[in-house]
């Protein structure tokens, strides 16, 4: 009787675990802020992010990941799956603007048409006419703009900037802490009949960078950067912890990644050259992860090149869920190589910010504002250090001619288009000097 009834207990477990693998896939995006090449572990030893290495070996290391040189286009883009020069956004999104244009399909509102429960946590810094909420997501907890005060939750200005939907609250705590917090509690009052997007934007390790004392005590030797980052990795290791105790492992995609490289000011990116505002790979090159049991290999480190406007057509080839057919996407499905971890051929992309970074393969061409191109074969040269135009000016031309064709549409490099309402705020057609972003008060 008592091996009857522990067969039958096995049956009843393992037919329970299969039906929370067979369940519907849920998303979870966790998004670092200004994280360089050189900010995690198993680029850097020096760096201490245990979270960030294991889910390296649990699923597929990305070294080809590619965001955008500042953080409001790199947001722009995972939502929209669109190059966001499309909208004339290509610095940061400051007061009056939009990173969006209204009415634009978004990953979260395709998600949520397709019947999943949507929350963003975190940072925004796409805009606050209409916000988070105007863009698909049911749930908004975090800030809106380029940065926040890690503790008083305040703006450059002094102002509060901190926000639970569209109520704005006072609360005190670590902004790191606050967020795996509250990923945790939507983890934990889920519906479970109902998938999830949960899109997790910290804003570690964005200036201007602080700590709790237990870190920074942790890290006197080391700096105050590399206990930022630490509390970051936390942050994730215990939301992934989280995750693991709902009984949610098998049936979620976890996509890690930077917006953008780190400022030069905070921490190099050797090898790769520069660092963020620019899209040299230090400033676009990001650490990046993928995991999926059973869906995504194991410890592989892939040399796929992957931009951030891919994300939102590689989902839906995940989660075997068709595209909305009013969607004109830039990014491309790149789940056959994500779930293979192989390096398969795909259509050359742009990373169009101010100036233009375009990668067919192992060449990359950097375009500037003024329509100079250099040329760079980054499997020869990862540093970007020698400038190949002149060598081998019949490759430039040749991939010059599709560069022109993926330009095509794009608004010049000095224009910012009016996605707001017209004639309101600094984003207005005509409005401030220079490129956009860059005016009085404006951070990156």
């Amino acid at each position: 009787m008592r091996l009857l009834l522990l067969v039958c207990f096995g049956l009843i477990s393992s037919q329970a675990l299969a039906q929370k693998a067979n369940g519907p896939t849920n998303i979870l995006v966790l998004m670092a802020d200004d994280l360089g090449w050189n900010g995690v572990s198993y680029h850097n030893p020096k760096m201490t992010t245990p979270a960030l290495a294991k889910l390296a070996k649990e699923g597929v290391q990305l070294e080809r990941f590619y965001g955008y040189p500042v953080c409001s286009p790199a947001r722009s883009a995972l939502l929209s799956g669109m190059m966001p020069r499309r909208f004339g956004v290509t610095d940061v999104v400051g007061p009056g603007q939009q990173g969006i244009p209204k009415g634009t399909p978004t990953l979260a509102s395709s998600l949520q048409k397709a019947g999943y429960a949507t929350s963003l946590i975190g940072k925004w810094h796409l805009g606050t006419n209409p916000g988070a909420l105007g863009y698909g997501f049911d749930h908004f907890y975090g800030f809106t703009g380029a940065e926040v005060d890690y503790f008083k939750h305040t703006n450059q200005r002094g102002q509060t900037d901190w926000w639970r939907d569209n109520k704005q609250v006072e609360e005190e705590g670590y902004t790191t802490t606050l967020f795996a917090d509250e990923a945790i509690k939507q983890l934990k009052k889920r519906d479970p009949k109902k998938p999830f997007y949960l899109q997790v934007a910290f804003n570690a390790p964005h200036a201007t960078l602080a700590a709790p004392k237990e870190l920074t005590d942790k890290h006197k030797s080391d700096g105050l950067y590399n206990a930022v980052v630490d509390g970051l990795d936390q942050g994730i290791g215990r939301i992934l912890a989280a995750l693991d105790e709902q009984g949610l492992r098998e049936n979620t995609l976890v996509i890690f990644f930077s917006d953008n490289g780190a400022s030069r000011r905070m921490s190099a990116n050797t090898p790769l050259k520069n660092g963020k505002d620019t899209v040299f790979e230090g400033g676009i090159r990001t650490p990046a992860i993928i995991r999926w049991p059973g869906k995504t290999p194991v410890g592989v480190m892939s040399q796929q090149p992957v931009a951030v406007h891919d994300l939102f057509p590689t989902i839906f080839a995940a989660l075997a869920l068709p595209l909305p057919s009013e969607l004109k996407l830039d990014g491309s499905n790149q789940w056959s190589a994500l779930s293979t971890g192989k390096t398969l051929p795909r259509p050359a992309f742009l990373i169009a910010a101010q100036d233009i970074a375009y990668i067919d393969g192992d060449w990359k061409i950097v375009e500037t504002s003024d329509g100079v191109r250099s040329l760079f074969n980054l499997a020869k040269d990862i540093g970007e250090e020698k400038d190949l135009a002149s060598e081998q000016a019949e490759v430039l031309k040749s991939l010059g001619t599709k560069l022109d064709e993926l330009k095509k549409g794009l608004p010049a490099a000095s224009e910012r288009r009016a996605v707001g309402p017209a004639g309101k705020g600094p984003g207005a057609a005509g409005a401030g000097k220079g490129p956009a972003g860059k005016g009085k008060g404006v951070q990156k």
